[in-house]
């Protein structure tokens, strides 16, 4: 029984790292997004009631608040650029879903039988196979920028 399984439980592995890990990257690129457009709001609504009161009270806070809200703002401003340049690159999907296609029979054959050498292969290929495809998903949806013309022929 644990000659089959063995097999199935590291195919299944590689599927829901496959597919888990950008949605959890998602997950928690959302979150941050949210916590710093709460943050930078607040910072303007007490930025706003600081030069509220009379001058000099809290011109040293009215100042590193003002820097605050400027990084913060700065930080929003390219998150939002990213937003509009937004690119996946599918072709690296298609390399991990033929990775998949190439290694998963070849797990399974090296799980049949159940030698030392069949499963030293097998963690070999198992973890071949997850670094294949934790790159290609990487690079699916986070494809490194264009080189630039003048760069590309230097």
């Amino acid at each position: 029984m644990a000659l089959q399984l063995a097999p199935l439980l590291g195919t299944a592995g590689v599927v829901i790292a496959a597919a888990a890990g950008p949605l959890v990257t998602g997950a928690v690129q959302n979150r941050r997004d949210a916590r710093l457009a709460a943050d930078l709001t607040r910072n303007l609504d007490l930025l706003e009631k600081l030069r509220g009161y009379e001058a000099g009270t809290w011109d040293t806070e009215v100042h590193q608040l003002d820097v605050l809200v400027r990084i913060q703002l700065a930080a929003a401003a390219a998150r939002q650029k990213t937003y509009v340049e937004h690119r996946r690159s599918w072709s690296n999907l298609g390399a991990v879903l033929m990775v998949l296609s190439f290694a998963l029979p070849l797990l399974w054959l090296l799980a049949l039988p159940g030698a030392w050498w069949s499963w030293v292969m097998f963690a070999l290929l198992l973890t071949l196979t997850l670094s294949l495809c934790g790159i290609g998903i990487h690079q699916t949806f986070r494809p490194p920028a264009d080189v630039a013309p003048d760069a590309a022929a230097t």
